[in-house]
C-alpha cells in the first residue's frame, strides 16, 4: 500500500473531523475513495508522527556523522589508555528527535551528566550505562573491571573516579568539533535518575549523538544530546567538505614561507652535441667537441632538470659566475 497519501484522499479524511478539537463525526458506512478500500482482513497500518522533526537536510546529517565518526576514533584510544583495555568506540546513530522522545528511549539504568559548553547558550546532556561506567571505576581503581551488580545510583566519590574517563572523553569530543566551533565544557549535575534529565522543553528539537564502546566484557553505550537551537548557527559549517581543503590559492603564502629555505642546485648549459657511441669511445685529451650553441649565445640554466633561465657566462673575481637574462616561459 502506498503510504503518500494522494490530494483526493487527505480531502476525505479532513472532512471526517468538523473541526479542531470537535468529536468525531462518525459515519456508520464511511465511504473513502478506492484507493483506500482494502478487504478487513488485509489492512496496512503505517504509524505516522506528524511532530517528527525535519530540522536538518541530508548533507548537514552527512558532516555531522563525518565528525562524530572521527570522534569515536578519538573516544577509542581515549578508552583503551585510560582502562589499559582494548576497547572500540563506534559512532552508531546520529539522529534529529523530539527531547521527550529521546527521555522515552533512554536506556537505563544510565549515568546522566548535565554539562555547560560555552559558547553554547542551552544545557547539554552525556549520558553513559551504568554497567560501562562502573566497570571502568572498578578498572581505574585497579580491579578487574568484571562486575556483577550494577548500582542503581553512584556515590560522591565513585562519579570523582568516573569523571577520570567521562573528563577525557568529552575533551576527545570537543576536539573532533574544533575545526567547526571551539567548546569549553563544564560539569553542572550528576545523577541516575531520567526523571531529573528534563533540562529542556518536551517539544524542543535535539540532536542525539549514539556512541557503542565494546571491550572484551566491558559494552555499553555513550550519548550526547544537543539542543537544536544552540547548533542550529553553525550547521552550515559541517556542511562544508574537509576533503576538498581550503580555496585555491590560499595556502600559497605558507608554501612559500617553508620552500625559501629548501637549498636547490642550478647548472649552466653551454650546449648540446650529438655524437655516435664510437666517437665517445675514442675521445683522447685535447679532442675539440663542437656544441650547438653559437659563441656568445646565452646559456640555458636548468632547474631541477627543466630549463628555468637563460644567461650569460662571465667571471667573477677569479669565479665563473652567471648574469640572468631572461626567465623562461616553460
Amino acid at each position: 500500500m502506498n503510504e503518500i497519501l494522494s490530494n483526493e484522499e487527505i480531502d476525505t479524511l479532513l472532512h471526517m473531523f468538523r473541526s479542531e478539537g470537535s468529536a468525531l463525526d462518525v459515519d456508520p458506512e464511511p465511504r473513502l475513495p478506492a484507493g483506500l478500500m482494502l478487504p478487513v482482513d488485509d489492512r496496512v497500518v503505517a504509524p505516522m508522527d506528524l511532530l517528527k522533526p525535519n530540522r536538518l537536510g541530508r548533507e548537514q546529517v552527512r558532516g555531522l556523522e563525518r565528525y562524530f565518526e572521527s570522534a569515536g576514533k578519538l573516544l577509542s584510544a581515549t578508552m583503551s589508555d585510560r582502562l589499559r583495555l582494548d576497547t572500540r568506540c563506534d559512532c552508531v546513530a546520529v539522529e534529529q528527535l523530539r527531547f521527550s522522545t529521546w527521555l522515552e528511549q533512554l536506556p537505563g539504568p544510565v549515568a546522566i551528566y548535565v554539562l555547560e559548553m560555552q559558547p553554547l547558550k542551552l544545557p547539554v546532556l552525556f549520558t553513559a550505562s551504568t554497567s560501562l561506567l562502573y566497570g571502568a571505576v572498578d578498572r581505574i581503581l585497579g580491579g578487574s573491571g568484571k562486575i556483577s551488580k550494577v548500582p542503581k545510583d553512584f556515590t560522591a566519590a565513585e562519579y570523582t573516579v568516573a569523571d577520570a574517563l567521562i573528563g577525557p572523553c568529552l575533551d576527545r569530543i570537543c576536539e573532533s568539533l574544533s575545526e567547526v566551533i571551539k567548546l569549553d565544557w563544564s560539569i553542572q549535575n550528576r545523577f541516575c535518575n531520567p526523571s531529573m534529565a528534563q533540562i529542556l522543553p518536551s517539544q524542543d528539537v535535539v540532536l542525539s549523538i549514539y556512541f557503542q564502546a565494546a571491550g572484551d566484557f566491558l559494552i555499553g553505550d555513550l550519548r550526547l544530546v544537543l539542543p537544536f537551537t544552540s547548533i542550529e548557527p553553525i550547521l552550515e559549517r559541517f556542511t562544508r567538505d574537509s576533503v576538498s581543503g581550503p580555496e585555491p590559492g590560499s595556502s600559497r603564502p605558507t608554501v612559500e614561507k617553508t620552500v625559501r629555505g629548501v637549498p636547490i642546485e642550478i647548472a649552466a648549459e653551454l650546449g648540446t652535441a650529438r655524437i655516435r657511441l664510437r666517437q665517445l669511445l675514442d675521445l683522447q685529451a685535447g679532442d675539440v667537441i663542437p656544441l650547438d650553441a653559437r659563441l656568445g649565445q646565452p646559456a640555458v640554466v636548468p632547474v631541477q632538470g627543466k630549463p628555468k633561465f637563460t644567461a650569460h657566462v662571465g667571471r667573477i673575481g677569479n669565479r665563473l659566475g652567471l648574469q640572468v637574462a631572461d626567465v623562461m616561459s616553460n
